[in-house]
């Protein structure tokens, strides 16, 4: 399987990452009884999110043994806008026949965020085989983050936690977020992009993996499963420069 792989149209992008979702499901699933996967939140994995949800995915895949978990979430109620959980639940989790005691999201109620992190991470331990998830799927910032981890914040320090609270100063707000022990443990991670904001820096990630100016680059040194699934503009300065 190739790891990195350019698509004419945001519509074959979503074609070909639910056709690896597929063959990771199904291959997990054959092996053990069961698919472990992680959500990305943001714009870009919504129109996967659909089309799994459809046919003829929704009959190709047993939802019934697919275990479903978030790789981070705004520290938002979950019925917000800004929600990952609230966006996946429209666009994929009401339209699937996994069982909802197999969707685990992380919860935002308490006051404090650190709470909700080390919450999240007793899940994992209970529900979670070995804290490895079969497949991993992450977004790529136009400033280089991927799930919540972003450049020069406290997360990215943290090795002996599987979850953790990080406040965003740029944005002015609290998220919850795996962390890179966690990422580096899984089978396999999918980065999904989309539009040519991302170009920038998808280019200088993919061009300079040894670096350390983008969180994504230290995933790169620990982690060899990493796959690349990018439509034509997220990928032009990076084809440019080849």
């Amino acid at each position: 399987m190739d790891r990195i792989r350019v698509f004419p149209t945001q519509s074959d992008l979503y074609q070909g990452a639910a056709d690896y979702w597929k063959e990771v499901a199904n291959s997990a699933i054959s092996q053990k009884g069961s698919f472990h996967v992680a959500l990305s939140g943001g714009n870009t994995p919504k129109g996967l999110y659909k089309l799994l949800a459809s046919t003829p995915y929704i009959d190709e895949i047993d939802w019934t043994r697919v275990y479903i978990y978030f790789g981070d979430e705004r520290y938002v109620p979950m019925d917000d806008k800004d929600s990952n959980y609230r966006m996946a639940r429209e666009s994929f989790l009401d339209q699937i026949p996994t069982p909802p005691y197999q969707v685990f999201r992380i919860p935002t109620e308490d006051p404090n965020p650190q709470v909700s992190a080390n919450s999240y991470a007793e899940l994992l331990k209970n529900y979670l085989p070995d804290n490895k998830f079969d497949l991993i799927l992450l977004g790529v910032g136009a400033d280089g983050h991927t799930a919540s981890l972003f450049p020069h914040t406290s997360i990215l320090e943290i090795h002996d936690r599987l979850v953790a609270a990080v406040y965003v100063e740029k944005l002015s707000t609290w998220r919850v977020s795996i962390t890179y022990p966690l990422i580096e443990q899984a089978h396999q991670v999918l980065f999904l992009a989309a539009g040519i904001d991302k170009s920038p820096v998808i280019a200088n990630i993919l061009k300079n993996p040894e670096g350390r100016d983008y969180p994504i680059q230290l995933l790169l040194q620990a982690k060899k499963e990493v796959f690349w699934y990018l439509d034509k503009q997220a990928a032009q300065v990076w084809e440019n420069k080849q």
